[in-house]
């Protein structure tokens, strides 16, 4: 095994699902299985998972129990990434808060200690956080870099590449947290990344595919399209 840094893997919730259902399975196990891969050079994987799949709460507005709604669908992402794990023989445990009261999670100081992966599921517990916020406690917790795999975003661009002059984007390879903080970029949470200025974590942006999160994971991602935060 490597002593590569460890990483706290941000999975987006839209990329569990597909156009006809909420999760999809093949999809899921491919992620497993890129994680599984990668831990051939990572002493433990940390991850959170979005839930775009099924609920995003601050769609409501800003209202607690949608934001709940939203921590909860966290939760489904998490624990059915933990069956694709399981299968593969690699040892997770899914953590929840400590006012979640959800079968087969554990709190954080019960993890085993040979756990290789940990998937943070149902934000911090309270409402008005996001999951790009847990990223960025859980990464200076653990000393990590964080991946932000995103579901059909490959890096940063100085406007949206999808929208009416995207044929004009231009592509952002690097970046710092202060920037999004200072010209309040849509690129993580502000909250988030105003957590994350003047630390030694490095981030990095890039399109959520199996292929891509095995690459990342093991070191050998040089050539991939991606914005690095730091």
């Amino acid at each position: 095994m490597s002593d590569m840094k460890n990483i706290l893997l941000k999975l987006s919730g839209e990329a569990f699902g597909s156009k006809s259902n909420a999760f999809d399975v093949e999809t899921i196990s491919s992620y497993a299985r890129a994680i599984r891969d990668g831990l051939a050079h990572r002493k433990t994987v940390y991850v959170v998972c979005g839930g775009g799949n099924v609920c995003r709460g601050r769609s409501f507005g800003d209202h607690v129990l949608a934001d709940y709604a939203g921590m909860l669908a966290s939760v489904q992402n998490g624990l059915f990434l933990n069956i694709e794990l399981d299968k593969l023989g690699v040892k997770t445990e899914v953590v929840s808060p400590d006012n979640f009261d959800i079968p087969h999670t554990v709190s954080e100081k019960d993890i085993a200690p040979d756990t290789r992966v940990v998937i943070y599921a149902g934000g911090v517990g309270m409402p008005g956080h996001s999951t790009d916020y847990v990223c960025a406690v859980k990464a200076k917790e653990h000393n990590c870099d964080i991946y932000f795999a995103k579901h059909g975003c490959d890096g940063v661009y100085d406007r949206d590449p999808n929208g009416p002059d995207g044929k004009n984007a231009v592509f952002i390879p690097m970046l710092a947290f202060a920037d999004i903080v200072r010209d309040n970029l849509k690129v993580i949470d502000r909250e988030a990344a105003e957590l994350l200025v003047g630390t030694d974590c490095h981030s990095y942006i890039f399109e959520l595919t199996a292929e891509n999160i095995g690459a990342m994971l093991c070191g050998t991602a040089d050539t991939l399209h991606r914005t690095e935060i730091r």
